[in-house]
C-alpha cells in the first residue's frame, strides 16, 4: 500500500545509508553527521540489542566486522561495546575512535531533519532479540516519531510483531541474495506473496529489482524502492524506474542525482 510521505510522481527519497557508509564508519555519530549535511530525505539504520536491554547500531550481530573486539553484540553490555573503535576498518585513512551509538544518540543528532529507516536485525544464529520490537517502538514514542519512522527488516516476522505492537508505524519488507536465491517464485509470484504480508514497502537489493519485477509490485500497489546504489549511472537508471526510494552508501552523489531528476519531473 503507499503511504502519504512517499512520492505519487516520479520523484524519490534519498535515503542515506548506514548514516552514510561511504562517507565515514558506517553506523557511527559521524557517518550520521556526514550523511544529514547531504540532506537526504531519510537515514537508514541498523540495530541490535545489547546484553542490558539496549538499542545500538550495527550492521552485522558481530562486533568483528566494524570494531576493534570480538564477540557477538548480545553478549556485551552497552558499557563494554563502548570500548570498542568502530572505524578502524574504515577504507579511508586512519581516524581518531569512533563509537558504537544507541539509537537515542543517533534520534538526537538527527531531531526531525530526516526520516528513519530503522531495521531490525536478528542474531547470529538468526534467532530475534526478545522484546527488541517492544523496545524500539517505546523509544519510538517517546520521541514521537512513529509516524516519521519506517521499520525494515528481512525477517518477516518480526515486521509483524511491529505491526501488531503499533500499527500506525510504516513497516518495509527488505529481499536480496538470500531471498532469491533460495525461491522458485516468477516475479509475479514474489510480488503477490510480499503483497500478502500487509507490509506498506518493498526494498530490493539493486542486483535483482529489473523493470518486470517492478511493474509487478506496481499492479500490487506496493511502495518500492532499491538498496544499496552507490554507482551515478545506477541512480539514475532507477530513478527513472520510477522506485519510491533509492538507498545509498554515497548521499553526496544521490543528492546530484535526485536534484536532476526532481527539476525534470516539474
Amino acid at each position: 500500500m503507499n503511504h502519504p510521505i512517499y512520492p505519487k510522481d516520479h520523484t524519490f527519497l534519498r535515503i542515506a545509508h548506514r548514516g552514510g557508509a561511504g562517507l565515514a564508519p558506517e553506523n557511527t555519530l559521524e557517518a550520521f553527521k556526514a550523511g544529514l549535511a547531504c540532506e537526504p530525505d531519510a537515514v537508514e539504520l541498523d540495530i541490535h540489542m545489547s546484553k542490558d536491554r539496549k538499542l545500538v547500531l550495527m550492521h552485522d550481530p558481530m562486533v568483528e566486522t566494524t570494531t576493534d573486539g570480538q564477540g557477538e553484540i548480545g553478549n556485551k553490555t552497552l558499557a563494554e561495546l563502548k570500548l570498542l573503535d568502530a572505524s578502524v576498518h574504515f577504507p579511508h585513512g586512519s581516524l581518531p575512535p569512533h563509537r558504537i551509538p544507541t539509537l537515542e544518540e543517533v534520534i538526537d543528532l538527527t531531531g526531525r531533519r530526516a526520516l528513519l529507516q530503522i531495521e531490525i536485525k536478528v542474531r547470529a544464529d538468526n534467532t530475534r532479540y526478545p522484546g527488541i520490537e517492544q523496545q524500539l517502538v517505546h523509544i519510538l514514542s517517546k520521541y514521537h516519531l512513529i509516524d516519521r519512522t519506517t521499520v525494515l527488516s528481512f525477517d518477516f516476522p518480526t515486521l509483524e510483531s511491529v505491526r501488531n505492537i503499533e500499527p500506525r508505524l510504516k513497516t518495509c519488507a527488505l529481499i536480496g541474495r538470500t531471498y532469491f536465491g533460495n525461491t522458485a517464485l516468477s516475479s509475479p509470484e514474489i510480488a503477490s506473496f510480499i503483497a500478502s504480508l500487509g507490509v506498506d514497502c518493498i526494498g530490493t537489493d539493486r542486483r535483482f529489482l529489473d523493470d518486470t519485477l517492478f511493474r509487478e509490485y506496481r499492479k500490487h500497489s506496493l511502495t518500492a524502492g532499491v538498496w544499496v546504489v552507490n554507482d551515478p549511472e545506477d541512480m539514475k537508471r532507477f530513478a527513472d524506474m520510477g522506485v519510491d526510494f533509492i538507498t545509498t552508501d554515497r548521499p553526496d552523489l544521490l543528492r546530484m542525482i535526485g536534484d536532476r531528476s526532481l527539476a525534470a519531473s516539474h
